[in-house]
């Protein structure tokens, strides 16, 4: 008997059909997820937050949307000194620049490789995915032109490098003028 003829024939009788017991089948969130309030305190969140399907343009930018000042800030607590500044600045630099180099090579790499399956695929006769490969060359294209351009600008010590200076600079002053200040309302004199 098919289950159409079984409802068929209760309903057709007028018998009310018997309560469905729901089983919760819900799977409890604590086995996979650690909910730890204190997870992401400022003391132990990671500096550069970034997707796991992120781009190298999403890395760079991340590295640019860091809280500098507040860096600059903490490292005057630690040591408020015009040598120390100067080297943590160099840092900031030399990462960035770092950031940048490993980006221009991996999009040279793969603008060699773009180029392989665009001609190729074109032999091939594949009309529409030489398109989109030809897309995807227009956008890594302009992402070297991005990255080429900071190249100069990290060169010249000027726009986003500057920025990142700048922020930092202001942290720290702000971290040694909180020093001061600390020490001179702690002072009994």
């Amino acid at each position: 008997m098919g289950v159409l003829s079984y409802l068929k024939r209760t309903f057709g009788r007028g018998e009310e059909p018997a309560e469905l017991e729901i089983v919760d089948n819900s799977i409890d969130k604590s086995l996979f997820v650690a909910e730890d309030d204190d997870a992401l305190t400022v003391e132990n969140r990671p500096e550069t937050v970034v997707t796991s399907k992120s781009t190298l343009i999403d890395e760079i930018f991340a590295y640019l949307n860091m809280d500098f000042e507040s860096k600059g800030y903490a490292d005057a607590i630690v040591q408020p000194d015009t040598h120390y500044l100067n080297e943590n600045l160099e840092l900031l630099v030399q990462d960035y620049q770092l950031k940048i180099d490993q980006a221009r090579h991996k999009f040279q790499e793969f603008l060699t490789e773009l180029n392989f399956h665009i001609t190729t695929r074109e032999a091939m006769g594949l009309t529409e995915v030489v398109e989109g490969l030809k897309a995807k060359k227009t956008i890594v294209t302009e992402h070297l032109a991005f990255v080429e351009q900071e190249r100069t600008d990290i060169a010249n010590h000027r726009g986003k490098i500057a920025r990142i200076k700048l922020s930092y600079t202001k942290g720290f002053k702000r971290g040694a003028s909180a020093l001061s200040n600390s020490f001179i309302t702690s002072s009994n004199i």
